[in-house]
């Protein structure tokens, strides 16, 4: 297998060098409505889906904050691909710390590349029990990075117990559905299986399967192991919307209107929002390391805090969503165009809250939490 494992400064420094490539493909991708083939290779060779695998793997298993600065960094320079990784690290990573030591060497075969996979974990498969292994009917939705993975994963409820299973994805069905206003670029799209056997050697429970390698990372439950990964996708994107305004009004104006740029009300609105996305970064990395020290602490997150550390990135996020919508009014009819990134940045915002993870029942399981 190839060896990912470097340092987060060196990720985010190598993410900047490549940061206008990313850029330029930004449209491509949305008009792909997937990565561009060379984009999804650019992000393999820089390592940059194997962040939260172990190294023994050869992954670079990064703490959670060190994470989140290089996904923010491929954020700041777009939206989809930002998304891709996020993904890709999160299903990636949370299977291969988990599952059995054969289906590692399926996945890990000596002297391959390092596997990437897509795919969702809840439970709308049907299964069958056959000798080691089971029969698996199903078809999963929103299975983001799908057209450059290697595997596709998903789950399905057997009696009392739900497992999570992958394959390669060459023995799925590939469901091209991914048409959508926001994260255009992120090949979104469904998988299926039809009575397919799936070796128990490629299952593993859900929730309590204990981590097989890896350091203290994998062994986190997996709402935390993945609950670092919207935070730093969103305030990526509005950081990203805050520079590009502040450009963009330093070349509007004309005729009997004055420049944006010397419009007062527009001082306040810039400064506002770029007072929200920073207090919003300061709130979900204050989430990530409070959650991690408690966890390298007592061996567990306590599940109230987890509760109110979700409910507070959400917020962190919907923070950035009312701010960029704020700053975007100001944009005129110019941002409307699809070659302007105001209106790209607006929309992969709108689409990162929509996640399932950003529900607005954070907010009531937070609440519920707080009470005595």
């Amino acid at each position: 297998m190839s060896a990912v494992r470097t340092s987060a400064p060196e990720l985010v420094e190598a993410v900047r060098r490549i940061g206008p490539e990313l850029e330029a493909a930004a449209r491509q991708a949305e008009l792909e409505r997937a990565l561009p083939a060379h984009i999804a290779a650019l992000l393999r060779e820089l390592g940059l889906f194997w962040l939260k695998t172990p190294e023994e793997l050869g992954g670079s298993e990064l703490d959670p904050l060190a994470f989140c600065d290089v996904v923010e960094e491929v954020a700041y320079h777009d939206a989809s691909a930002a998304w891709a990784v996020m993904v890709g690290n999160g299903t990636t990573g949370y299977l291969v710390g988990r599952l059995p030591d054969a289906g590692i060497a399926e996945m890990f075969p000596p002297g391959g590349p390092l596997p990437v996979v897509a795919g969702q974990f809840v439970r709308y498969g049907t299964v069958v029990p056959e000798r080691d292994g089971y029969r698996v009917t199903g078809r999963w939705s929103f299975c983001s990075g799908i057209m450059h993975a290697d595997w596709v994963a998903g789950a399905f409820r057997l009696d009392d117990e739900i497992r999570l299973f992958c394959v390669p994805r060459s023995e799925a069905t590939v469901h091209d559905v991914w048409h959508v206003a926001g994260l255009q670029g992120t090949g979104s799209n469904d998988f299926s299986l039809q009575d397919h056997f799936v070796p128990a050697s490629r299952t593993m429970l859900a929730l309590d399967e204990p981590p097989k390698r890896g350091g203290p990372l994998f062994g986190q439950p997996v709402q935390t192991f993945v609950g670092n990964e919207m935070g730093p996708v969103a305030i990526g994107i509005a950081r990203r919307a805050i520079d590009d305004m502040r450009n963009h009004a330093g070349r509007s104006g004309g005729g009997h209107r004055s420049a944006l740029g010397d419009r007062v009300s527009f001082h306040k609105a810039i400064a506002q929002a770029d007072a929200v996305v920073a207090a919003g970064r300061l709130l979900y990395r204050d989430v990530v390391v409070s959650g991690w020290e408690q966890y390298l602490r007592d061996g567990t997150v306590d599940p109230a805090e987890m509760d109110i550390g979700m409910a507070r990135t959400t917020y962190a996020v919907d923070s950035c969503i009312d701010a960029i919508g704020q700053l975007f009014r100001y944009g005129g009819g110019r941002v409307l165009s699809l070659d302007h990134p105001m209106q790209r940045h607006l929309r992969n915002l709108i689409g990162v809250g929509q996640h399932i993870a950003l529900s607005e029942e954070n907010y009531e399981r937070a609440g519920l939490a707080l009470l005595p």
